[in-house]
This record gives C-alpha cells, sequence and structure tokens, in this order.
C-alpha cells in the first residue's frame, strides 16, 4: 500500500530548540519531536560548525558534533546502501568547517535528539549565517515567542558586524600584500601580524579564507603573496 502521509518539511532552527523538546508517540507508532513552538518535528535544517568527526569505516558511517551558540547537535550520516553518498559527503567534510544540515529527528538510546543527516551543505559565506538568524526570528515572532525572537535579531547584528570586521580585515591583508615591495616575495604569517598588529586569532581565519577564495597563495608554508 502507497502511503498518502506527506514528507514534513525541514524546519530551520537553532540547536537548543531541539535538545529542549519532548519525543511523543504518534497514534502509528513512530516518535516526534515536541518543540516549545508547539510544533511537531520529524525534520529540521540547523546551522553550525563542526566539533567533532568520527568516521566509522567498517560501517560506512560518520557522526558528527554540529554546534551552533546554543548548543550541540549529534549528526549521523551513511550506515546503509541508499545513504553512501551521504557517507562519503561526511567523510569528507573537516572539523572547524560551517555546515548546513537537513536530516530526520531520531531519538538516541539517551532520549535525546539527533539527526539523521539527508543534506550537508558547506557554508562558505558568512552572510548566511546573518539571513539564517532573521529566519528563525520571523519563525519565533510568528509563533509568539517575542524573547527567543529578539535573542535570535541580536544574533543577526553581531553575526553582521563580525562580518563586517572580517571584510576590513581582508581588506587590510590584501592592501599590505599589494604594495610593490611585499609583490615579489610576499610576507611571512609573523610579518603580517606585525605590520597588522592583529592576533593569531583574528589573522588566521582570514588568510584562510583569502586563500580559498584564490586572492592569496602560499609559495612556501607560512608565506602569503597576492594571487
Amino acid at each position: 500500500m502507497i502511503s498518502n502521509r506527506r514528507r514534513a518539511p525541514a524546519i530551520k532552527l537553532k540547536i537548543k530548540d531541539l535538545n529542549e523538546g519532548e519525543f511523543i508517540t504518534e497514534q502509528d507508532g513512530t516518535k516526534a519531536l515536541h518543540i516549545k513552538t508547539d510544533d511537531i518535528i520529524r525534520r529540521a535544517r540547523i546551522l553550525g560548525e563542526i566539533t567533532n568527526k568520527i568516521v566509522i569505516e567498517n560501517d560506512e558511517s560518520v557522526l558528527l558534533d554540529i554546534t551552533d551558540e546554543t548548543g550541540v547537535m549529534k549528526i549521523k550520516g551513511g550506515g546503509s546502501a541508499w545513504a553512501g553518498q551521504i557517507y562519503l559527503d561526511l567523510k569528507n567534510m573537516k572539523e572547524g568547517s560551517m555546515v548546513d544540515i537537513v536530516g530526520l529527528i531520531r531519538e538516541s538510546t539517551e532520549a535525546t535528539p539527533y539527526i539523521d543527516c539527508e543534506l550537508c551543505i558547506p557554508i562558505n559565506d558568512d552572510a548566511v549565517k546573518v539571513l539564517r538568524d532573521l529566519e528563525i526570528s520571523k519563525y519565533y515572532k510568528r509563533k509568539g515567542l517575542d524573547i527567543e525572537a529578539s535573542v535570535s535579531i541580536d544574533s543577526a547584528f553581531k553575526a553582521q558586524a563580525k562580518l563586517s570586521e572580517s571584510d576590513e580585515i581582508k581588506d587590510q591583508i590584501l592592501n599590505l600584500l599589494r604594495k610593490s615591495e611585499n609583490l615579489k616575495e610576499g610576507l611571512s604569517f609573523d610579518e603580517i601580524k606585525r605590520e597588522l598588529a592583529l592576533t593569531t586569532k583574528e589573522l588566521e581565519p582570514e588568510l584562510r579564507a583569502l586563500q580559498n577564495d584564490g586572492d592569496i597563495f602560499e609559495p612556501h608554508p607560512g608565506t602569503f603573496k597576492y594571487v
């Protein structure tokens, strides 16, 4: 018999929303997560950083910890013949990467939620987080959660400010490496750090982002040149 049940939408949420939910058993015996918006969640979509990765080769599955500013969510991918591509996608993801996860909400043996991954999208544009925070804020507002909506808007504003700061640092790096005296040999990490009066924590992600964008390259490890 063909089921008439429509595929549940993937609701964009913060990790805390899922972790604070409670599982209920529906009439057909399946489990679903009841969250504070009074919605029943079967599929969710979260945005966060990969903070831990375990690859289980013999099972062809991957376990991830995804972290946002509200908490940590366990993600499982692969482990079956039809999920082979998900296994390969997750296996190739690196810790520290930002990803957009879509999947089914499952109940662990500890009665806590985890996501059975259907889709993992790498995020290379920090503006995506700003947009996601605004989308979730609108969702909270529609559900009457004004405090949560305000918190999500504040998060979007902070992310936007961080993005502006990041763009400013990138411009400073490029302007420094474009100088005629630096074009031929480039500059070392420590030289850039000293010239721009930046900390290692401030400089590392911006250099990595500029490399990923193809604006700079490393002719030698630890030395950076403008393309």
